[in-house]
This record gives structure tokens, C-alpha cells and sequence, in this order.
């Protein structure tokens, strides 16, 4: 079986270089999916000034991977400048896998986009790294599982972001009702190279098969980690592993939902990294409706009923636990008694479509936002929602949208505005504010708050700044047309002091 990839890699390490652990271009042998898929990367530049960007494309082999000089060497205007590269599209890149390392004199962002182009859809989504760690943890991996939604199999690609070759260990940890156990060795991993990682072709780990894995860099060596986690013939959800300096007790889930009528559902899966076992009720979720009028109950709580063994995984799933209400949406906080990670899935079950993301630490201090590409309603049916989360639990935030149209549009429509501002908004303590670039007009019919002023096929970037507290978020990339396959994606944002 094959995956067809166009450069699939960002390696982003902020002023210096941006890791981009997935790149591809061609055909890979893997038998969690039989899609051929392709890439895009969209470049937000998070300086003051000009970003002079330089990308270097790797193979998995190692090899240089040459490709278009529009491609390889571009500028970014100042304060949320993008650029787009779409690998299937040049010219000079060859059919192949591999990873992206970008060099500026800026420091970016990145969201790196996953496509099966000209067939039935299939896409992910993920945010570039701006740094390596020493190792990564991921919540949920999965072998010839079982879901209501079709086979699950994961696919963990690990990059070198070192100078250095690097032996790689990936610890693949059993949840509760499995077993099997197995540690992976990725020897000689080159600067720059990933390394594509199938569980599917696993045989040393039984089937079905649920768990978590932790990757680990031989000596101080930095590596960046993504996971694909396919399911049936056609959805995929990619979500970045979280860094060795990410574990903290309370996590924030901006959008939660629960069996909604279009089948939505977002299952919460937290691994447990505190050194030692979480018991039952050690893992507290704290549920509060954001809807209006609101879903009910208001408020609700969840908790963990069995013991989490450390790097053990558990997870919360609208899905198959009937105990969680329904036809509920609103936002969570996730509290343990000791050190976790969270990821989110965003399962659309009766149409087959995924997304993911990952869940925001409470304790961050940045107060602007960034999203890499924001669109309008464009004329191929693809338009993002951007949900921003207030932080802080006690006070409200009082935030501004600056939305900068992308050079392909004002080509295309000389008369837009560069810049678009609305705000500021009001989010309440622990609240969030969605700014949903699907609906028709110029924004949310619910409230003032959701309004951006946005023209249909707009296209370009976001920068969010709050006045007083601090703020996070994530996006969405959808199609608001009927789309066959899994067109559905999500990813952090970026955030700045």
C-alpha cells in the first residue's frame, strides 16, 4: 500500500529555523491508509520586520530534495505576513516524503496541511515546531483498534531537529483493557530527516491494540514528533506530541461538544505524566455551556474511574459514554492532582469527517494570537472558524481581530482593504469567542462580538491582541459545502508576549 506526499516537514525554530516534522512529495509505503496524500505549508511572521525565509527539503533517505525557487527562498511582510507553499504544485519537487527546515531572521509561525488531492478527500492539519525537545509525549495511538468510525491506526512521524545523528526511542505504552508492550529503536536518524513510523506494520504489538507512546532522543538530542491517527478508508486526524516541557496539572478545552445533532462529539484523551499512578478521581473535568441559549445542564463534571498508571493514557468520549450529556457544547478545564498532557478529536460520526487539537495550558501569559491562514468563504467551499480562548479564570479579556489580506487576494481583488479591524470584544473569565468564517455576511448572527467584516473569498492571516489578560486559541479548516470524504482540520494557534 502507498501514501503519496507533497513535502509534509516544517522544522520551525523560531528566529533561527522552524522544524516542520512532516514533508512529502511522493510515494510511501504504509498500510494505515492507501491515500495518496499531499502537502501545503501557510508561513505567519511573528517579528516586526521582514522575514527572509530560506527552506531546505529532505527526503527520508536524507537527501537533498530540491524544489521551486519560490519555494525555497520568499519574504513575509512584518506583524502577520503570510506566504503559501503548496508542494503539489512545484514544478521541481519530486514524488516523495520527507521534511522542511525553514530558516528567518523572524521568528514564524506555521500550519502544515494534509491532503488526499483529486480523490476521495482525506486531510489533517498541524502546527509547525518553533523548537525541538528531548522528548515527546502522545496520548493516544492506536493499532487495528476498533471505532465507530472504522479501523484505527496511527502513524508517528519523528524529525531530527539536532545537528547531530540521533537514536530515537519510541515507547509504545498499553491503556487499560490492552495489552502489549513495545519499544521502537529509530537508529541514525539524520539532521533534519523524519523518520515514518506505522503502527499498522507493528507485529510486535497484538491487535486490537489502544495506547500511548513517549519518544525519546538518545543524550540531550532535540527531535520534534506529529501523529497521523487514521480511521476507516478516509478520515484522518494529525495533532502535534507535546514536548518534555509541556506536563502541567490543569489544561483548557475551548470546545467541547457531545453528540450534537450534526454528530459532533470531541472525545478528550489525557496522558498521565506525573511520575506516578492517578487514582479515580484524580483527573476532574469541568464543564461550562457557551451557548445561547445555553446547552443543559449548565455545568457538568467528569472524572477518571479507573486508575492511570504514569504515561498511561484515559480518555473522555461523548461517543460511547451516554453518561455525558447530550446535545451539549461549551468549554472544559481539565484539573489533575499531578502532571498531564490533553489532545482533542473533533469527530463529525455520521459523516466520517476528524479534526484535532490539542488542549492550551492555564497557566500561559501571552496576550497575542496568531493564525497562519484565515479564510472567508472562498470560492472552493473552504472557510476556518478561529476560537480564542481568555485564560484567565477570575477577570475578562478585552481582545482586537487585525485580519491581513494575503497577496493572492488583493491580486485578485485590489479594492480590499490590507487590514481589516474589529474589536474590541469582550470574553468572559474562562470563556471563549468564536469568530466562525463559514457563516454568511460579516460574521456571528448571535451576538456583536462574533462580527469581522470579512468579504466572501477572503484570504489571509489573523493577529489577535488582547489589552489585559491572557489569551489562546485554535482554528478550524472546513468546507461550509457538501464535500464527500474527510475534509475536516483544526490546529493550535501561535501565541506572543
Amino acid at each position: 500500500m502507498s501514501i503519496k506526499l507533497r513535502s509534509r516537514g516544517l522544522a520551525l525554530c523560531v528566529v533561527a529555523a522552524m522544524v516542520l516534522a512532516l514533508g512529502a512529495a511522493g510515494l510511501l509505503s504504509a498500510a494505515s491508509t492507501t491515500k495518496s496524500l499531499s502537502t501545503n505549508f501557510t508561513l505567519i511572521n511573528l517579528g516586526s520586520d521582514v522575514a527572509h525565509v530560506v527552506a531546505q527539503y529532505l527526503t527520508d533517505s536524507g537527501a537533498p530534495w530540491p524544489a521551486d525557487a519560490a519555494n525555497t527562498n520568499f519574504t513575509l511582510a512584518a506583524n502577520g505576513g503570510q506566504a503559501v507553499a503548496r508542494q503539489y504544485f512545484d514544478a521541481t519537487l519530486a514524488n516523495g516524503r520527507g521534511s522542511v527546515v525553514l530558516s528567518s531572521d523572524q521568528p514564524l509561525g506555521a500550519v502544515v496541511q494534509i491532503l488526499a488531492r483529486n480523490q476521495t478527500p482525506t486531510s489533517g492539519a498541524y502546527s509547525g515546531f518553533s523548537a525541538g525537545s528531548n522528548s515527546f509525549y502522545i496520548p493516544l495511538v492506536a493499532r487495528r483498534g476498533p471505532s465507530a468510525s472504522g479501523t484505527v491506526n496511527s502513524q508517528i512521524i519523528v524529525q531530527n531537529a539536532d545537528t547531530v545523528p540521533l537514536t530515537v526511542t519510541v515507547s509504545l505504552v498499553p491503556r487499560s483493557g490492552y495489552s502489549g508492550s513495545y519499544n521502537k529503536t529509530i537508529p541514525n536518524l539524520q539532521p533534519g530527516v523524519s523518520y515514518y513510523y506505522d503502527l499498522d506494520d507493528e507485529a510486535n504489538l497484538p491487535a486490537p491494540w489502544f495506547g500511548s507512546a513517549v519518544a525519546t532522543a538518545s543524550g540531550s538530542g532535540q527531535i520534534t514528533v506529529v501523529s497521523n491517527l487514521f480511521a476507516g478508508p478516509d478520515t484522518m486526524q494529525t495533532f502535534d506530541a507535546f514536548p518534555s516541557n509541556s506536563p502541567y496539572t490543569t489544561w483548557l478545552v475551548p470546545l467541547f461538544t457531545s453528540r450534537l445533532p450534526n454528530s459532533l462529539s470531541t472525545p478528550i484523551s489525557v496522558q498521565n505524566l506525573s511520575g506516578g499512578t492517578l487514582n479515580p478521581g484524580d483527573l476532574d473535568v469541568e464543564c461550562t455551556t457557551n451557548t445561547s441559549p445555553p446547552s443543559s445542564p449548565a455545568t457538568f463534571t467528569m472524572s477518571n474511574s479507573i486508575a492511570v498508571a504514569n504515561n498511561e493514557s484515559y480518555s473522555f468520549n461523548p461517543v460511547t459514554d451516554l453518561s455525558i450529556p447530550s446535545n451539549w457544547q461549551g468549554s472544559c478545564r481539565i484539573t489533575a492532582t499531578g502532571n498531564v498532557v490533553a489532545f482533542v478529536q473533533m469527530r463529525l460520526v455520521a459523516t466520517a469527517n476528524a479534526a484535532a487539537y490539542e488542549a492550551i495550558r492555564a497557566d500561559g501569559t501571552d496576550k497575542r494570537v496568531f493564525v497562519p491562514l484565515a479564510a472567508k468563504r472562498l470560492a472552493n467551499g473552504f472557510a476556518t472558524a478561529v476560537t480564542i480562548q481568555n485564560l484567565s479564570s477570575s477577570s475578562q479579556a478585552n481582545v482586537t481581530f487585525v485580519y491581513t489580506t494575503s497577496p493572492e487576494t488583493l491580486a485578485k481583488y485590489p479594492s480590499t482593504p490590507a487590514t481589516i479591524t474589529v474589536g474590541p470584544y469582550p470574553i468572559a473569565a474562562g470563556g471563549s469567542l468564536v469568530h466562525n468564517h463559514r457563516l454568511t455576511g460579516n460574521g456571528s448572527a448571535t451576538g456583536p462580538y462574533g462580527i469581522h467584516n470579512l468579504p466572501d473569498d477572503w484570504q489571509g492571516s489573523l493577529v489577535v491582541t488582547s489589552a489585559d489578560q491572557p489569551i489562546h486559541g485554535f482554528v478550524q479548516l472546513t468546507y461550509y459545502t457538501a464535500q464527500s470524504g474527510d475534509t475536516f482540520m483544526a490546529h493550535d494557534a501561535f501565541t506572543q508576549p
